[in-house]
Order: structure tokens, then sequence, then C-alpha cells
């Protein structure tokens, strides 16, 4: 029986990273379904151009986090032999990047304010640099709850620090109804998920610099894939920020929040828990035949949850945002497809980082900039924020391609092996796609909310049963449809 590099059987490694992902999906499933309940709240409590003053905000701060997007949390777990001093490294770096991020806001929040013609935001910048001055003390012990995927452990800190941040932030909103119960609640949220790092890992960090040297060997790229993804989720900020102003750019901030749903709730974190198990594999054939199974159940729960995000855009907002946010409709539906697309691709990444290639996603994130920015200027002055969208979608079309290709030259599967566990859930949601899309469309008279239940009830059902009778026409073979309906048999 093949072993690990830790020793551990093959299946015992496999089975404790499928628990590890039901501990990150429940995990990310809470943390989120908080989160959604606190973006509808506040989106009924506060106007747009409060979401976008924010976003202005921690998009600057977002390029100054790149001084530290080092992501040497990965550099642990990627490396089985790290000792005491490559955490303690860490975490010297993080509270030196702490301290220069919060000084470096402080001293760009008058040309930011400039530069955006929106004054509110100095005082913003101010508030919100407190949060990175004390972020950089964080425990780097918590590391190690997914080095030896003790998802557990990372499923209790990252819940503990969402109820808090929640209940702050939703408190402050019914008091204030102003931008400043965001501010609030990033700020408090921060300061305790600091304090409850110390109170759930008893590593004390000291300052020590003596492994920097072999952190940044294998970080190096993972600074560039870091710049470049900022750039790819957050460069568009920049540029609505600028073309339209605040309302215009807390439209797009909710847009992309809630299209994205699929790979920021589901996807991202089963990659948080598999990074640690392929990393763990001793070999290419090992990471194939588990990369393979994830992907086919990855595409059956994630293909219909995003494109139906996408086919009930409109009473969706109607019935939970409001009428003010009726022009986030068409920019959720374009952004959803987009998300679907990605989530299904998102594992891509952690194969290539668990095999110590951060390259491919250097020239994945570049490629996809190449395409996303040309269109974005294109398409923002001729459609308006809408333009967006389209540019996204357009981005992820071009470079999917790559994203299979390096995959399967560093795996070696077959392309029928790959296609077996793709073509019975997107065929299945397509056909579900344009089946709720035809029933809503006799449904405008209802309420919005009524609509949303039925459309919503109606996709879910359609896909099941599409699902199952194209697996049943293929004669039933091993994957995701078997995998998934023994689970919920056994339970």
């Amino acid at each position: 029986m093949p072993h690990t590099q830790t020793g551990l059987p093959m299946p015992t490694l496999n089975r404790r990273m499928a628990n590890g992902i039901v501990w990150m999906v429940l995990a990310r499933l809470i943390d989120r379904g908080i989160g959604i309940v606190s973006t509808l709240i506040l989106a009924r409590l506060l106007v747009p151009g409060d979401f976008g003053l924010v976003a202005m905000a921690t998009a600057v701060g977002g390029v100054l986090d790149l001084m530290s997007a080092f992501s040497f949390d990965l550099a642990l777990i990627q490396n089985a032999n790290a000792t005491r001093r490559h955490y303690d490294t860490v975490w010297t770096f993080n509270v030196i990047f702490g301290l220069v991020c919060g000084c470096a806001l402080l001293a760009l929040a008058g040309p930011a304010a400039a530069f955006y013609s929106e004054p509110r935001l100095a005082m913003v910048m101010c508030v919100l640099s407190l949060s990175y001055f004390v972020g950089g003390f964080g425990n780097v012990g918590v590391v190690a709850f997914r080095k030896e995927l003790n998802f557990r452990q990372e499923f209790n800190f990252v819940l503990a620090r969402r109820v808090v941040t929640f209940v702050v932030t939703i408190g402050a909103a019914f008091v204030l109804y102003s931008y400043w119960a965001l501010l609030i609640g990033m700020t408090v949220g921060r300061i305790v998920g600091v304090g409850i790092s110390y109170r759930m890992n008893s590593y004390r960090p000291r300052l020590d610099l003596s492994a920097a040297s072999e952190l940044f060997h294998f970080s190096k790229w993972l600074l560039v894939n870091n710049v470049l993804f900022f750039l790819l989720h957050d460069g568009c900020t920049f540029i609505i920020g600028r073309l339209f102003g605040a309302n215009e750019l807390g439209i797009y901030a909710i847009s992309y929040e809630i299209s994205n749903l699929p790979s920021t709730e589901l996807v991202a974190p089963i990659n948080r828990a598999t990074l640690p198990g392929f990393s763990k594999m001793q070999d290419a054939a090992e990471i194939s035949l588990s990369y393979l199974k994830l992907l086919g159940t990855i595409s059956t729960i994630i293909l219909p949850v995003g494109l139906g995000i996408a086919a009930v855009a409109q009473p969706l907002v109607l019935a939970l945002l409001g009428a003010k946010w009726m022009d986030a409709i068409p920019l959720i539906q374009l952004m959803a497809i987009h998300g679907a697309i990605g989530a299904t691709q998102g594992n891509n990444s952690t194969v290539w980082m668990a095999l110590g290639k951060p390259r491919n996603t250097t020239l994945l994130a570049g490629g996809f900039l190449l395409v996303l920015f040309p269109a974005l200027y294109f398409l923002l002055k001729a459609v308006g924020i809408v333009g967006a969208g389209y540019a996204y979608l357009l981005a992820t079309a071009c470079t999917l391609p790559y994203t299979i290709v390096v995959t399967k030259r560093l795996l070696g599967f077959s392309w029928s092996a790959w296609l077996t566990r793709l073509w019975r859930p997107a065929a299945s949601v397509a056909l579900m796609y344009a089946g709720v899309q035809l029933l809503d469309s006799t449904l405008h008279a209802a309420a919005p909310l009524l609509r949303l239940m039925i459309d919503a009830g109606a996709g879910a059902l359609l896909y099941v049963l599409l699902l199952l009778a194209m697996w049943q026409l293929a004669g039933r073979p091993d994957g995701a449809e078997r995998y998934l309906l023994d689970k919920a048999l056994r339970r």
C-alpha cells in the first residue's frame, strides 16, 4: 500500500483529506452564511454608496497588502521539515508588514481621497489602518491546524471570528445607518481574530529572521501570484471607482460577492483542505486519482449553484436586496457564469502548488490580466459597469484551455477521464438553466420572493433528475453521483 511522506497509507490520507474538506466547507458555509445574512441586512439598512466607499479604502489597503503577499503560510504547509525558526520568521515578517502597511494607509489617506474625489475616504482609511497595526501580530501557530490536517480546530477558529464580526457590524448598522458600521465591524473582527489565535493555540512566537532566505526561495513566485490575483480581483475596483464613483462601485462590489459565492464559499475551503493532503502524496499518479475524483464532485455541486444564481438573479435582487439594487441584476448574471466556470477549475492551482510549480499559477494570472484589462477599458466605456461582467467572462474563456492542459501534462490523466467527470453535470446544468429561465418568464406577476422560491426549487429538482437520468443512461459508472448518493444514503 502506498504511503505518504508522513508515513500514512493513501486510504488514510484520502479519508483525512475528505474529513478536512467536510470541516472546511462546513466552516465556510457557516462563515459565509452569516456573511450573506449580514450583507442582506446591511443592503437594506445602507445604500450602495456606503459599500462603494469602503470598497475604495479596502482596495488601497489591498495594494499595501501586496508588500506582505508572500503566502508564507503556504510555504510552512508545503515544507514538511518546517521548524520553529521558520514559524518565528513568518510571524516577524507579519508584524513588520502590518506596521508598515498601517503607516502607509495613514500617509495615503489624503492622496486617495483626491484620486477618487471622495473627501470622506481620508477618515475611513485612518480608521482602517488600526486593523493593519493589530492584525500583523496574529499567532502564526494556527497554520499548524491545516498543516497537521486538524481542520476541526480551523473550523472553530473561523467560526468564532465570524460570529463576533457579525454581531458588531449589524449592531453598529442599526445604530449608525452609515458606512461606519462596516468599518467598525472590520476593525473589531481583526482585533478579536488576533486574540482568538492566541487563545486557541499555545504556540508563542518570537522575533526571528533566520529562515528568511529559505522562505523567500519558495514564496517569490507566490508574491508575483498574489500581485497578479490582486489585480485580477480588485483592479476593476480602482477603474470603476474612478470612472463612476462610490454608488456604482457599491453595486459592483455586492454583485461580485453574490455571483462568486461558488468559488469563494465552496471551492476555496476545499482547496484549503486539499493542499496539505496533495503535498503529502508521493507522486503525480496518486494526486491524479484524487484530483479527478474531486473535479467530478466539485463540478456536480458547484455548476448548478453558480448557474442557478445567474438564472434567478432578477427575483433574487428584488426579494433580498430591494429595488435600489436593480442595476446589479445583469452584472450578477454574467459574473455568476464566470464564477461557476472558474470554480470548477480552481483546484488546478492547488495541484500546481502541491507539486512545487507556483510559476504556472503566475502565468495563468498574467494571461488572464492580459485579456481582462483591455476588455475592461473598452467594455466599461461602451456599456457601463455591466461591461465588467463581459470582460471577466471573456478572460475566463480565453485562459481556461491553458489551465486544463497544464494540469493534464503534470498529472498525466487522459482526456476521456477528464471529460467523464464533467459532461453529465455540464449538460444537466445547461438544461436546468434553460428550464428556469422559461419558468421565470411565466411568473412576472408573482411576488419576487415567491418567484425566487419557485425558480430555485424547480431548478434544483430539475437538475437532480436530469443528472440521475444521464448517469443511469451512462450505465451508472463510478463517479461523483455514486459517491454523493452513497454519502446521502449512509446519513
